[in-house]
């Protein structure tokens, strides 16, 4: 199975034309790692309909979606409103939405049952809550788990690519402190386990990637655990080379162990 490897990219860039040149960076190299690993952009909506034609091996995502097809909901975006764009993933369960927006587990479980309606893959992150600390991350995972899962049956869960993403991790928030790989490849193997009482063996097929504050200087301290898929990555994501590096670094693992 590929490597996943996603750019965040948040509220950035500030224009049209510096989020055309960050795609398009990533699409001319895209020849180098493409056989062992897959790169999506989650780019801000207003930017996804500049290069949705002309991109060709990045995929898109997008980084929130509505529970509902379509509706008197300010601000919010459809899932078919996405599927016009030809975007194939999008982020739902993002600690900074949880913490800042008020989203919640049975909101993202809202999300992810219309996001697969549309064939969209949910990119469900676990792993963020307020104040949330270190020796809290197993119990809070499989919360979170039980809930955004509800109802889905294992046709639907295998379709889903999860992210532990410690908030206590995220270079953004007070007193934030980077994860070893260690911890990060422990709560990993953790979802893995929640996923297979439900999916048994098939559970080996999904993908569960890392996401918190993952760059160029500490990407090693992840890749080098074969059980962790890829990464879901924020602020790097806006810095080309320094993406780049995090994208070859999983490939480069992903490859020495075939």
């Amino acid at each position: 199975m590929k490597k996943l490897v996603i750019a965040n990219w948040k509220m950035n860039p500030q224009t049209v034309d510096e989020a055309r040149r960050l795609v398009a960076s990533l699409e001319h190299r895209m020849h180098v790692v493409a056989e062992h690993t897959e790169v999506v952009v989650c780019a801000p909506f207003v930017y996804i309909p500049a290069f949705s034609h002309y991109i060709h091996q990045v995929k898109l995502g997008a980084q929130n979606v509505s529970w509902q097809d379509a509706g008197p909901l300010t601000g919010e975006i459809s899932p078919l409103q996405l599927k016009e764009w030809k975007v194939d993933y999008v982020i739902l369960g993002h600690s900074e939405r949880r913490l800042y927006l008020g989203e919640t587990d049975s909101m993202v479980n809202a999300k992810i049952i219309s996001a697969l309606k549309h064939r969209i893959t949910p990119i469900v992150c676990l792993g963020g809550e307020e104040n949330a600390k270190k020796d809290d991350m197993k119990t809070l995972v499989t919360e979170q788990f039980r809930k955004v899962v509800k109802g889905l049956d294992k046709k639907d869960l295998e379709k889903i690519v999860f992210v532990y993403e410690p908030v206590w991790a995220i270079s953004t928030m007070k007193k934030s402190q980077p994860a070893t790989g260690e911890h990060a490849y422990e709560l990993i193997a953790h979802i893995y386990s929640l996923l297979e009482k439900k999916l048994g063996k098939m559970a080996r097929n999904m993908r569960v990637l890392y996401g918190g504050t993952v760059n160029q200087e500490n990407v090693h301290e992840y890749a080098q655990f074969p059980q962790i898929d890829g990464a879901l990555v924020g602020a790097a994501s806006l810095d080309p080379d320094n993406f780049w590096q995090v994208v070859s670094e999983f490939n480069r693992e992903s490859i020495h162990r075939i």
